[in-house]
């Protein structure tokens, strides 16, 4: 796929829905995201359990992302006036989890097992709005990875784009390289569905 231009339309008008946010999130990928499209976005980092606990995997990342998101609305941090992001991102492959790399022969393992397949994305989103409460949600994207060679695997994992990234990947860096297409929103794999979140926003609103 060709390298993602930023702000794209859907960046654009995320920021006009929400000029201003909290991101319950340390992910310096999520913050550059919404940053992007021109949103003034103020951080906490919730001190959240992340234990995988679910009867699906769409309902382990949505109780991650919730548990993050009542973390912020139950701290001294909470600002009632302005809307709260937190989320949550898995990558699944072959009905299996994919976590962040453990070193760079883990990454390697990951890439070579993601080369010439199809994996998922699965984003969950915890939203607070002023006045409108709170509501968790998800959204998946399948991501088509090209058949990579060694040369290219060691070349990628070289940049360190890999370090903290589900999946050994940045699609918003140099990680676009890697992949043939995108079935959904490429921000959800980024890790915020920004398509999703401003239909769930809409709904709450109305």
């Amino acid at each position: 796929m060709n390298r993602i231009n930023e702000p794209d339309e859907l960046q654009l008008k995320f920021s006009k829905r929400f000029p201003r946010l909290m991101l319950a999130s340390s992910s310096a990928n999520r913050k550059g995201l919404l940053e992007a499209g021109g949103s003034a976005v103020e951080i906490f980092i919730p001190d959240a359990d992340e234990t995988k606990k679910g009867s699906t995997f769409i309902s382990i990342v949505e109780n991650i992302a919730a548990k993050k998101l009542d973390a912020y609305l139950s701290s001294s941090a909470f600002r009632p006036d302005i809307p709260a992001i937190a989320a949550d991102t898995l990558v699944l492959f072959s009905n299996s989890l994919l976590g962040k790399p453990a070193d760079y022969q883990d990454a390697k393992r990951m890439l070579k097992m993601l080369s010439g397949n199809k994996h998922s994305v699965i984003s969950a989103v915890g939203l607070f709005l002023p006045g409108g409460g709170k509501k968790v949600f998800s959204d998946v994207a399948e991501v088509y990875f090209k058949s990579l060679d060694e040369n290219e695997i060691d070349a990628y994992l070289e940049t360190g784009e890999w370090c903290g990234a589900a999946g050994a990947y940045r699609l918003q860096k140099t990680g676009y390289k890697l992949v043939e297409h995108i079935s959904g929103d490429w921000t959800t794999v980024v890790g915020l569905p920004l398509e999703r979140i401003l239909k769930e926003s809409q709904a709450i609103s109305e």
